[in-house]
């Protein structure tokens, strides 16, 4: 039976997502004219519509090695992006220096930077190093639904769009992080990318 549900979850629910995602109604504002190379990122809760935004975008996609991390995986191959395995607490130096290495290879880099395990809405250091090794810029994308259902019990509040809805997404503005920063002047750049997600 457990080899069944985890055969589903790895075959079977990424066609349905597939499906489901394609019923949302998403309107783009400031969307680039193409798909600059830069490093994305939108909050974990909204990542449903986030990595379908840069399907078949040569992207490179950080990827937690957890059981979920698994299923995902498996979406985002079919969705065309590279995966990188990792997180901020297991295999995060190795997974940072190889999203250092896809950006060079011009790809675009795609993060949800408050992942997996949060603290919830809170910007880790991982896309500001990428941007300053790769002289890239950081493009924050806020995610809205007209109608969700937002999971209480999962740590993020993860958020889940009602078919048929709308989804507004809105990308920001380029952040360069040229120079590290001091902890508030850092604090206030990590800010002004968390209200342009908000």
């Amino acid at each position: 039976m457990k080899s069944l549900l985890n055969f589903a979850g790895l075959n079977i629910l990424p066609f349905i997502i597939n499906l489901y995602l394609k019923t949302i109604r998403i309107n783009i504002s400031n969307k680039p004219i193409r798909v600059k190379k830069a490093v994305y990122i939108f909050w974990h809760s909204r990542m449903l519509i986030g990595w379908w935004l840069f399907k078949n975008n040569n992207a490179s996609a950080l990827v937690s090695q957890s059981k979920d991390g698994s299923i995902l995986n498996n979406i985002l191959e079919k969705w065309d992006y590279k995966i990188i395995r990792g997180s901020s607490s297991k295999g995060s130096k190795d997974a940072l220096n190889e999203l250092i290495k896809s950006a060079n290879e011009d790809r675009n880099i795609v993060i949800t930077p408050d992942g997996p395990r949060g603290p919830v809405k809170l910007i880790k250091n991982g896309a500001l190093i990428i941007s300053n090794q790769c002289q890239i810029p950081i493009i924050p994308v806020r995610i809205n639904y007209s109608h969700k259902i937002i999971l209480k019990s999962s740590w993020d509040k993860f958020e889940i769009p009602i078919p048929f809805s709308k989804c507004e997404v809105s990308f920001g503005k380029e952040y360069f992080y040229k120079e590290y920063l001091e902890e508030k002047e850092l604090s206030d750049v990590k800010q002004k990318l968390s209200d342009e997600m908000e």
